[in-house]
């Protein structure tokens, strides 16, 4: 059983815990919080938006060699590593097979060509026969017309004449069938050249062996496909990458776009690339969908080998010189504490400055159009009217309920304004476009001189991990824009 006198330690010990606390608490009410505003200097900088992926290298065009007959390997003549030039003789199968099938398919051949000899001869005889039978028949016709020969003798002089007619068409028959057999003779001797040919395996390409699968003396079997017997790179100073992007970001992978990368046999070493082609076949896997992304790029010094991974990161956008302010900046909100200090755009603070690139981020879209596509005054009005017109079908659809197609009204009004514009006026208009698709709207808070903190509409562009790109609005280089606040209390 616990004593008296350790419960009443207990019961000291948490009275003293408790005051202890209520002594904190009550220090920390009582005093007096600063407020510490960190900002960020707006200034002209390089924002650099990238996608990151990997991929394995390859070389641009890989060729199987394989053998297209059955037989043992003879001969090789070519080993890994080595360069091959296309013609050269790589690996010999054993021919004797196909040497005897050649033997057998010129003797046939032979066969045949006396054959058709033959026949040419028999139908000199044929043809002799009936030219006697035709003079016979006319003898006894010539008789039997002056009276001299009779009926019997005229009918058997024809059935005759009419015997040799038809063995000579036999003859010549028997010719064209001996002919026919002469060219089959002759394409099958052609078949086992070929195949006696093939007993020689040469390279189809020039370039470098980067594997050989089969041995001297190994046997290899072609009845259902071509065995593979050695793997050829065409040309390894040049190589491409088939990169894996998630499709959260091919929408920002285009052709041509610059990539820089690196592989893990040359750490320090950075290489570089271009955006080869987008292919559209989607891989997916555990409900990943990726695309394949070809990249080519030069291989100084074939230091890149088949099958290394690169690491690379593709430049998707890239602003030099712009005003940039920290990602940060983007995401500030003043504090309950900091509402008296705050200024907000609808307060009249900013509202009048302009940075760079202002005439994007704010104004009439009209007037900026004319100025920046050099309008004239009937363009501007032709220009006017299709926008109210498709705009009024979008108002008149959202009010009966319906959602509007923004995608079909954008083709529409380009597709009108090509008849209003000149083909470089429509180039800088959709240059306009584009720009509106890759910028949006922000809000920044800049601290000003005298603390106070004054709300600015900008239009921002480009990002990166740290920054982002000012393409427009109140918004000037040298503002302190507000990265963060925090409370510190003493």
């Amino acid at each position: 059983m616990m004593s008296t006198k350790t419960i009443l330690i207990g019961l000291a010990g948490l009275l003293v815990l408790v005051a202890a606390g209520w002594w904190w608490m009550s220090r920390g009410g009582d005093a007096a919080g600063e407020v510490v505003i960190e900002t960020e200097t707006v200034a002209a900088g390089e924002v650099r938006r990238i996608v990151s992926a990997s991929g394995a290298v390859r070389a641009l065009v890989t060729v199987e060699v394989g053998s297209q007959l059955s037989g043992q390997i003879e001969s090789l003549f070519v080993d890994f590593n080595d360069t091959v030039e296309a013609g050269q003789i790589i690996a010999q199968l054993n021919p004797e097979t196909y040497e005897t099938r050649i033997r057998e398919a010129e003797a046939n051949r032979a066969t045949a060509a006396a054959n058709l000899s033959l026949q040419r001869a028999n139908r000199l005889t044929a043809e002799a026969n009936a030219r006697s039978a035709r003079q016979e028949y006319d003898r006894i016709q010539a008789l039997f017309d002056r009276g001299i020969s009779a009926q019997s003798a005229l009918d058997n002089a024809l059935t005759a004449h009419e015997a040799a007619q038809a063995s000579l068409a036999v003859s010549d028959a028997q010719i064209r069938n001996a002919q026919a057999v002469l060219a089959q003779r002759d394409a099958t001797m052609e078949g086992v050249q070929i195949d006696l040919e093939r007993t020689t395996i040469r390279a189809p390409i020039n370039g470098i062996v980067v594997d050989r699968a089969v041995d001297q003396g190994q046997t290899v079997a072609a009845s259902l496909s071509a065995p593979t017997l050695f793997t050829i790179a065409q040309d390894l100073g040049q190589v491409q990458i088939d990169a894996q992007v998630d499709e959260a970001d091919i929408g920002q992978i285009a052709e041509n776009q610059p990539v820089a990368f690196t592989v893990d046999a040359y750490p320090g070493l950075e290489l570089t690339g271009v955006v080869d082609q987008i292919r559209l076949a989607p891989q997916t896997l555990n409900n990943v969908v990726t695309y394949t992304v070809v990249i080519s790029a030069a291989n100084p010094g074939q230091r890149l080998l088949p099958g290394m991974t690169a690491n690379m990161d593709i430049i998707t956008g890239e602003r030099s010189g712009v005003l940039t302010v920290p990602n940060s900046a983007l995401r500030f909100r003043p504090s309950p504490a900091l509402e008296s200090r705050a200024q907000p755009v609808g307060d009249g603070a900013g509202g009048g400055r302009g940075g760079p690139g202002g005439g994007r981020g704010g104004g009439n879209p009209m007037a900026q159009m004319a100025e920046r596509l050099e309008l004239t005054l009937d363009q501007q009005e032709q220009a006017g009217a299709i926008f109210r017109q498709v705009f009024g079908r979008m108002a008149a659809a959202a009010q009966a309920g319906e959602t509007p197609n923004r995608d079909a009204a954008q083709a529409e009004i380009t597709r009108e304004l090509q008849a209003v514009f000149t083909p470089e006026q429509m180039a800088a208009y959709r240059d306009m476009q584009r720009e509106m698709r890759e910028t949006r709207s922000a809000t920044i808070w800049v601290l000003e001189d005298d603390g106070a903190l004054v709300e600015r509409r900008v239009r921002v562009g480009i990002n990166d991990t740290q920054k982002t790109e000012v393409v427009g609005g109140q918004l000037e280089a040298g503002d302190a824009v507000i990265t963060r606040a925090r409370e510190v209390r003493e």
